[in-house]
């Protein structure tokens, strides 16, 4: 039997309060945090409310971190994780921090861009675009708690904390931490604001879901986190249990960027999947956390969806979304909706849909006006994003009797993760397969850095009219990827890292909206600038349903991409993932970062990506996948892990792909006891920009694919940046 996983502490910071305790008294009075914008002038959007947080104290967090220099983001997130942690006593050092987020420190680059002429951009002002990168927030609570062995930053839009709490159960399912710190924060912006204004998304007064006369979204901001670890240690330090997190379900349309699938039958699934999985039904549900955005199209999918999910229990379900109160909180927004249910369950008191009058679905059981009173046994907490990608996190009640849980259907045999496909676009050309490494070490440096095709003008342009370079590159390395592996996209999931998304195409927004106007903003533009358009868009295109989400991690993004996909494929969220990274050419972080450094050499900024597809070998082995690259996992040597063990004899069947130009790898190398493997480097061939390690990892995997090599490390980074992914031929997959 699966060990249940303990909530044992909760943290919250809204519109309505700076702690939890605060915020739930207030949304069960029905209080609304919606007041006249003051972060920044919101100019002429039809909009001028928010649930903003006024009484941060951003100075007085940033003191006591070790780096002061913290985003809006950031101070909200640090005061919601140490409340959390705080509440569960926590003390252990073997802990994991997974923060979701879609803005980051967004209003502090928007600071910076403003404070002089728009028309152009002094290198000063330029270095601020990228000085507070969306992974920050979450160093900066790993910082705040003490540091952490394993840490993740993910972006699926809205769903993007839910995506977080789903992510940090898998890392305790398969014990690679003994507690998790899982939640999200983001921080108010023009660029979001603005964005939704020129959607025509938001209400100009606080937003009223599910109402029949609602008009809109209303914006908000804060953070939101829970405590997790296993029942066995939560019971062996005595520790008060607030609610159990009984499972979650997490999935995609594979529909639009910005609108959902209308039938509600994706959401649907979820639903019933989440449920089905931890041995109930719908009548052991008593209350629903609805996603509730106050968007049309949005409650009236979920309504479809919940009525078909629930069946006849739907009259009986309270039903209630915290939006009314607190906002659309967007990233934070998932972590913050599970952090009332459980409150909602130890409490025994429904929060009630401020703003809601006249039910434009009266087949729900909605909660009016003030909480209500219930003996709550099992919850759900609902999330759905941008590009589809959505969340239901099942929560019981701290007494809930242990039952058995539905083991995810696998095919008999070893569960150890496997590599079935690659593909990779990059200067040395565009290559799929075991002969991907062939043609990569055999090409000649590439100094110009220029890709052999034109991503954008492979994808059927009515289909891709809006993407950029980015998302254009991660898509035709999907499809590829896909076919390399003979698998249909169904059920797929994809974890895309990126350095930095759109940094151009945002700051065009941001300025032509300062400048002209907000009612002179792209509303086509907005959707795509989000850290995660480009795995929601590829997902859309090539038709995958499994979880599709961007992660933020620098030049280690395809490296955390695999880690965490990992993660996810052992806890049964898809049958199959695609992970790596992909990053378009853009100017401003060309202009800003100047060359690609590695070691004593500076080599030009281009533009590339690749991607893996990862299988547990079982499946691969059922599917009839004849030979695979065994992933033995991807290590970060900073954080103290031991190295790969060394290659038998002389290591002559043993290959080391790097991705730098240092003699500092040597060193490095022989140290772990893998001196004696042929070592090469492909930067030059594959062009340099941070998601060149995602190419040298395929390289390797490949040449373990084609019997080139018994074993392959890829190596990214210098000095305490190395991080070491293992590669080991595995025949017949069994």
């Amino acid at each position: 039997m699966l060990e249940r996983v303990a909530i044992t502490g909760v943290g919250m910071v809204t519109a309505l309060g700076l702690d939890a305790a605060t915020t739930f008294a207030a949304l069960v009075e029905g209080t609304r945090g919606f007041r006249p914008l003051t972060l920044f002038d919101p100019r002429d959007a039809r909009a001028r409310i928010a649930a903003e947080v006024v009484d941060l104290d951003l100075p007085r967090v940033a003191a006591a971190l070790p780096n002061g220099d913290i985003s809006r983001t950031d101070a909200l997130a640090v005061l919601a994780a140490r409340e959390a942690f705080a509440q569960a006593g926590q003390s252990s050092r073997r802990l994991g921090v997974c923060v979701g987020g879609t803005t980051g420190g967004m209003f502090e680059t928007e600071q910076g861009l403003l404070a002089g002429p728009l028309d152009r951009i002094d290198p000063a002002r330029a270095a601020r675009l990228l000085s507070h990168p969306l992974d920050l927030t979450t160093a900066r609570v790993a910082e705040a708690l003490g540091g952490a062995v394993r840490t993740a930053t993910l972006c699926a839009a809205c769903s993007s904390s839910a995506l977080a709490i789903a992510q940090a159960s898998a890392w305790l399912a398969e014990d690679s931490v003994d507690v998790a710190l899982a939640g999200g924060a983001d921080g108010l912006c023009r660029l979001t604001f603005f964005g939704f204004d020129a959607l025509g998304a938001l209400d100009p007064e606080p937003c009223r879901p599910f109402d029949v006369t609602r008009r809109g979204l209303g914006l908000g901001e804060g953070a939101g986190f829970l405590c997790l670890e296993r029942e066995s240690r939560a019971r062996a330090r005595g520790a008060r249990i607030l609610a159990w997190l009984g499972g979650a379900a997490v999935g995609a349309e594979a529909h639009h960027i910005t609108h959902p699938e209308p039938s509600g039958k994706r959401a649907a699934e979820l639903v019933t999947r989440v449920l089905t999985d931890a041995g109930l039904t719908p009548r052991d549900l008593d209350y629903v956390n609805a996603h509730g955005t106050g968007t049309e199209q949005n409650d009236a999918m979920e309504a479809r969806a919940l009525r078909t999910a629930l069946g006849a229990e739907t009259e009986r379900v309270l039903v209630s979304s915290s939006k009314g109160q607190i906002g659309h909180t967007l990233g934070a927004a998932g972590a913050l909706e599970a952090a009332v249910t459980v409150l909602a369950l130890e409490r025994g008191i429904a929060p009630p849909t401020a703003g809601l009058s006249t039910p434009a679905d009266a087949g729900l059981r909605h909660v009016l006006g003030r909480g209500v009173a219930a003996p709550l046994r099992a919850a759900l907490s609902c999330s759905f994003g941008f590009g589809g990608t959505g969340a239901v996190l099942l929560l019981q009640r701290a007494d809930a009797p242990e039952r058995p849980r539905a083991e995810v259907h696998r095919a008999p045999g070893p569960a150890h993760v496997v590599v079935t496909g690659l593909s990779a676009i990059a200067p040395f050309g565009v290559a799929a397969g075991a002969s991907t490494a062939r043609t990569a070490l055999a090409a000649p440096p590439a100094p110009g850095g220029g890709l052999a095709v034109d991503p954008v003008a492979e994808l059927d342009p009515e289909r891709s009219r809006r993407f950029d370079r980015g998302a254009a590159l991660l898509t035709s390395l999907a499809v590829r990827a896909l076919a390399d592996a003979h698998l249909d996209a169904p059920g797929v999931g994809l974890v895309a890292g990126t350095a930095f998304g759109s940094v151009e195409r945002s700051v065009r927004f941001v300025l032509r909206a300062a400048e002209r106007g907000v009612r002179r903003a792209s509303p086509a533009d907005f959707p795509h600038l989000v850290a995660s358009a480009a795995s929601g868009n590829a997902s859309i295109y090539a038709g995958l349903q499994g979880p599709a989400l961007g992660l933020a991690g620098g030049r280690a993004g395809a490296e955390l991409a695999l880690q965490v996909a990992a993660s996810a494929l052992r806890d049964g969220q898809a049958p199959a993932f695609l992970a790596g990274a992909a990053e378009g050419f853009d100017a401003i972080v060309a202009d800003v970062l100047g060359p690609f450094r590695s070691g004593d050499h500076s080599v030009p900024r281009a533009e590339g990506g690749a991607l893996l597809v990862l299988e547990l070998a079982n499946e691969a082995r059922a599917r009839g996948v004849r030979t695979a690259a065994r992933w033995l996992g991807s290590w970060s040597i900073a954080d103290g892990d031991a190295w790969p063990t060394p290659p038998p004899g002389r290591g002559a069947r043993a290959l080391v792909i790097t991705t730098g130009l240092a003699a500092e790898h040597a060193a490095a190398l022989a140290r772990g006891g893998w001196g004696e493997a042929t070592r090469r480097s492909i930067l030059e061939q594959s062009g340099a920009h941070e998601a060149v390690s995602a190419i040298g990892l395929v390289v390797a995997a490949a040449a373990v694919l084609a019997g080139d090599a018994d074993e392959a490390l890829a190596l990214n980074g210098l000095g305490q940046e190395l991080w070491v992914t293992h590669f080991r031929r595995e025949e017949a997959v069994a």
